[in-house]
């Protein structure tokens, strides 16, 4: 009984059963698959990086511009770094002491 309604699901349904092993054999029976989805994968990942680093690179464009142009933003990167202009005292404080609550 079990075997006959087997039969007839197989008679009625393999067309459908062969192309289902046929692309499970083709996505999972090679690397080929596996491999696309991983370099897909990978490229998402490098075109957020490279997406970063245009804009850092658009920001430090940017950045060069100003100091190229002004005088005073040369200046406060230049003071940042500790340069003191001549005739000038320069003062240093020591950070506060955290509180004790």
């Amino acid at each position: 009984m079990r075997t006959e309604r087997l039969r007839v699901f197989l008679r009625a349904h393999w067309p459908r059963l062969v192309l289902a092993l046929a692309l499970l054999a083709v996505f999972f029976g090679n690397q080929g698959f596996r491999s696309l989805i991983s370099n897909w994968l990978e490229l998402r990942g490098l075109s957020r990086e490279i997406a970063t680093l245009e804009a850092d690179n658009a920001r430090a464009a940017a950045r060069l511009k100003e100091l190229r142009v002004s005088d005073a933003a040369l200046e406060r990167e230049v003071r940042k770094v500790g340069f003191v202009k001549s005739g000038e005292l320069e003062y240093r404080f020591e950070p506060p002491k955290p509180s004790k609550r």
